[in-house]
């Protein structure tokens, strides 16, 4: 018997963080994060075009989502499209952050 109720707690437990995962407000969050530091990408970043139209995609791409985030259309996506679209977030600011943090610095002179 409190095997079972152990059972129907965690069962309960992973199903909530699931929709924590793949709640609309979370997906906003995370795009404006994206493009916070697109923006702080695109500053730090050498002065190549081809970077800063990269940098330029990305902030679209967020906004985008962002306001996608907002429609009753994006709660009617599968939750494996919506995990694959959390997974390919995690993965673009994971690299945001690596170039952010490769980034030359801006003088010579340590600080």
């Amino acid at each position: 018997m409190f095997r079972w109720i152990k059972d129907k707690i965690e069962t309960w437990k992973a199903q909530r963080k699931l929709a924590r995962q793949i709640d609309p407000r979370n997906f906003k969050t995370m795009a404006r994060e994206i493009r916070d530091l697109a923006l702080l990408a695109s500053q730090l970043s050498p002065r190549g075009k081809d970077i800063h139209t990269l940098i330029r995609n990305i902030i679209v791409e967020m906004d985008r989502l962002a306001d996608l985030a907002e429609r009753p259309e994006f709660r009617r996506l599968s939750t494996g499209k919506r995990l694959l679209l959390r997974q390919g977030l995690l993965e673009s600011r994971e690299q945001l952050l690596e170039s952010i943090e490769s980034a030359p610095a801006p003088t010579e002179r340590m600080q």
